[in-house]
């Protein structure tokens, strides 16, 4: 019994520090100090277990505890902030309006980027969108190193009456404040809040192909055009509930992956994902094994098939649509039945 008491308090005790280390604000000389406070008072009331039981060694064993609890009330009570001093690429709040079959996404992200993903003439426009014209939706990984991990985002496609198509994008990120950059370990400890990207392609794809040196692929969502719209209302409500509401974003129960099967489930889904939720670097794999993809191929063959990054890095700076056109150059399908049961199974 001692030992699981040292355990658990050694758990409780390094998750709070962590959590004080990585506060919204920090983390800082202030912060990394209070965490350490912290740990010390959880040694010390380990230190002094035994037969005495004097007021002030009492104290010492009582101190680390009403600390633990303080910080967890205070860490789920915490609200995200609605302004801040964000980085120029987080600086827009998209909102989304539908009245009919008119879809107006105000705060799209169309940067023009130059020689690296933080050298940009910022563009933040607001664009139309017909609904009824709303004739696919494709989803993207995004693979910078891990195997288990990747960046996975949408992109929905409208047909235009002179036979063009239309692309906008919805990528669900940490949204980082001047002076910070990601991290997965900070990604769980409230130092980001959650943000619905609406972009064009040739700022959120080109970002990731030309300047991160990622490899994408590209697969289109075996979806009919009913379940496509349904899918995009979803985004749009819950982008404007974000916008209304700010959410922390927290590195494995609501990132990019997880968020985006949330909101395609209209919110049927578990507050803790699954492991297979969360190693979103796993999916194209499960697809591939059971059989999603078509054209029908190995797994070396369908992410070779599914790959356009080379696509995209030729297409340089071509506009919009000359961008989505050759990174439709090849062409692999995947069934998500998942999203799809959860699509047709509730009509909002």
């Amino acid at each position: 019994m001692a030992l699981i008491g040292h355990l658990g308090l050694g758990i409780a005790a390094s998750w709070a520090a962590l959590a004080v280390a990585y506060a919204p604000f920090g983390p800082s000389t202030a912060t990394w100090s209070a965490a350490a406070a912290l740990m010390i008072m959880a040694l010390a009331a380990r230190a002094t277990r035994g037969g005495d039981h004097s007021r002030l060694i009492l104290a010492l064993r009582t101190v680390p505890f009403i600390a633990i609890g303080a910080v967890v009330t205070w860490f789920w009570l915490v609200p995200a902030p609605a302004t801040a001093d964000w980085r120029p690429e987080c600086a827009g709040t998209a909102r989304v309006s539908i009245d009919g079959d008119r879809a107006t996404v105000r705060d799209v992200r169309a940067f023009r980027y130059r020689s690296s993903d933080t050298d940009f003439e910022p563009r933040w426009e607001t664009r139309s969108y017909d609904l009824a014209a709303l004739d696919g939706v494709d989803v993207f990984f995004s693979h910078w190193g891990p195997k288990f991990i990747c960046h996975t985002f949408l992109s929905f496609g409208f047909a235009l009456p002179d036979g063009r198509h239309e692309h906008v994008c919805v990528s669900i990120e940490a949204r980082k404040r001047t002076g910070q950059e990601y991290s997965a370990l900070g990604g769980m400890f409230r130092q980001f809040t959650l943000q619905y990207v609406w972009a064009d392609e040739t700022d959120v794809v080109r970002v990731r192909t030309d300047f991160r040196g990622e490899t994408v692929r590209r697969y289109r969502l075996r979806l009919d055009p009913p379940e496509v719209r349904r899918l995009f209302e979803r985004y749009a409500r819950e982008t404007e509930r974000l916008a209304a509401q700010p959410r922390w974003y927290n590195a494995v129960t609501q990132s990019c992956g997880v968020d985006m099967l949330r909101t395609a489930l209209g919110g049927r889904m578990g507050p803790i994902p699954t492991p297979r939720d969360l190693l979103n670097g796993l999916w194209e794999e499960d697809a591939c094994a059971e059989g999603r993809t078509e054209p029908r191929m190995t797994l070396d063959a369908t992410l070779e098939a599914a790959d356009i990054t080379s696509d995209a890095r030729a297409a340089g700076t071509a506009g919009s649509e000359a961008f989505g056109a050759a990174i439709r150059a090849r062409e692999v399908s995947l069934g998500a039945p998942r999203i799809a049961d959860g699509l047709r199974s509730s009509g909002s």
